[in-house]
């Protein structure tokens, strides 16, 4: 019952706000929602809390999409993202037409994986509609969320994840992933369903972070203070996945901006420290794993050499959605799936699920993508914004030794975000109209004797 009313009121409440305070306010209770998705679950195990997020997802774009709004010129890419949308949400749906033709799995559980194939795909349409204000709003609440996501994740590493995730289906991938220290102690989730979770939407949330720092000097410190806990819980849940994409973030940052003395400086600082108490914590250091070559280059063999050949040679078109490993499957649902094939390899994984159409339109659509930078128009907003296209470009490159991109709750979501934003940067910039000239009143000639009626003649003169 709880489990209901919780998605019930993600909807309702997305949805009012959204239609009341803007959109920015509205994305803000949405991944407040995202935030605490996994705590909610694990403590109300009843099934329907399984779709809190996707209730709050859709209150938004029933608010957004039926609101009528001022009109916005999209530009030629605007446009163009528009029909990719459209592409990579038909095909998925053709694909569950054609699963009876295939061991495909059961509908429900097709149903299910609807939410990787075409829930989320439409906030890159919302991404390109946000204006500078719905940024500074959703940053408000993003910095607020990080904060309480800390101290949750603080909590935790004092008294253990028991009193806060029950042990239950729901948070069985958090009690099973035991692998930090020798000592075999847990990752730590912080409010989220996983570590990788956790440490994933920290790291999509910095660009944000960054922006507020160059956007505004009130609360500059506050914002510091934040970035610095969001990248030190990068380090708290052990994952290690989320440690090299921050450092490849951080140095394809610097190939493609020039960073101010200031925010150098205040990023170093902040890194000393988080350096500082990552170095005297040995819990904090899984990620030093990575100094085992050999494990690490069978790993990312093993991912990369994937064959998505084979793959796409025996399911051309697919063999149905949620058939390979990555669909969350609600625990009341798990005896109607067959087994999953295990991809570390999204592209892999989209090629097994949606076959060769449903890989080239996802190839072809990135490549468009990434093919440009994002425009320097505001010096404010350049490091913020190319921080966050480098985020987006790391997060689909390191999809090649990975999985679940599209499944995580709520970082997919910014991703998709993210990526609707960059397209919308690269819209014309509206044309200011030119000032409008005012009559020139035209000059009597100083020669020119005007005569006055009834006046002497000695005076006219």
């Amino acid at each position: 019952m709880m489990g209901l009313l919780l998605t019930v009121l993600a909807l309702v409440s997305t949805y009012g706000v959204t239609r009341l305070k803007g959109v920015g306010h509205g994305l803000g209770v949405l991944f407040l929602f995202g935030y605490f998705y996994g705590m909610l679950r694990a403590r109300f195990p009843d099934g329907l809390s399984h779709f809190i997020f996707d209730a709050g997802v859709m209150g938004l774009y029933l608010a957004f999409f039926t609101k009528r709004s001022k009109s916005v010129r999209l530009g030629r890419d605007g446009q163009a993202l528009r029909l990719w949308v459209k592409a990579l949400m038909v095909w998925p749906l053709c694909t569950l037409v054609l699963s009876p033709l295939f061991d495909s799995q059961h509908i429900f559980i097709q149903f299910v994986g609807l939410r990787m194939a075409i829930l989320l795909l439409p906030l890159m349409l919302i991404g390109l509609r946000l204006e500078a204000e719905d940024l500074d709003r959703l940053g408000t609440w993003l910095l607020w969320l990080n904060l309480v996501a800390f101290g949750f994740a603080l909590l935790e590493l004092a008294l253990g994840i028991e009193p806060f995730f029950p042990r239950n289906a729901s948070s069985y991938i958090i009690y099973i992933s035991r692998d930090v220290g020798e000592e075999g102690l847990p990752r730590i989730p912080a409010t989220f369903n996983s570590a990788h979770a956790y440490a994933g939407t920290m790291l999509m949330s910095l660009p944000l972070l960054v922006r507020r720092i160059g956007r505004s000097k009130a609360g500059r410190l506050l914002t510091f203070a934040t970035l610095g806990t969001s990248v030190l819980g990068i380090f708290i849940c052990a994952a290690r996945s989320p440690v090299v994409q921050l450092v490849a973030i951080g140095g394809l940052l610097l190939l493609v901006t020039r960073l101010s003395v200031k925010l150098l400086g205040g990023m170093l600082v902040v890194g000393v420290l988080v350096g500082l108490i990552v170095s005297a914590n040995p819990r904090f250091q899984r990620f030093s794993t990575l100094d085992d070559t050999d494990a690490v280059t069978d790993r990312v063999s093993l991912s990369v050499n994937t064959s998505v050949f084979d793959v796409v040679t025996t399911y051309p078109l697919g063999n149905g959605l949620g058939s390979a490993a990555g669909t969350s499957i609600p625990f009341f649902l798990s005896h109607l799936a067959k087994p999953q094939v295990g991809f570390e390899n999204e592209f892999a994984r989209v090629a097994m699920e949606q076959g060769f159409i449903g890989l080239v339109l996802w190839l072809g659509f990135l490549a468009w993508f990434l093919i440009k930078l994002p425009p320097r128009r505001r010096k404010e907003q350049v490091v913020a914004n190319r921080m966050m296209w480098a985020t987006v470009v790391v997060m689909w490159m390191t999809a090649l030794i990975g999985t679940g991109l599209l499944a995580s709750v709520p970082g997919s979501a910014l991703l998709l975000l993210w990526m609707g934003t960059l397209i919308g940067m690269r819209r014309p910039v509206p044309a200011l109209a030119p000032p409008l000239k005012q009559p020139v009143p035209a000059v009597q000639p100083a020669s020119t004797v005007i005569p006055l009626p009834g006046l002497p003649e000695a005076v006219r003169r």
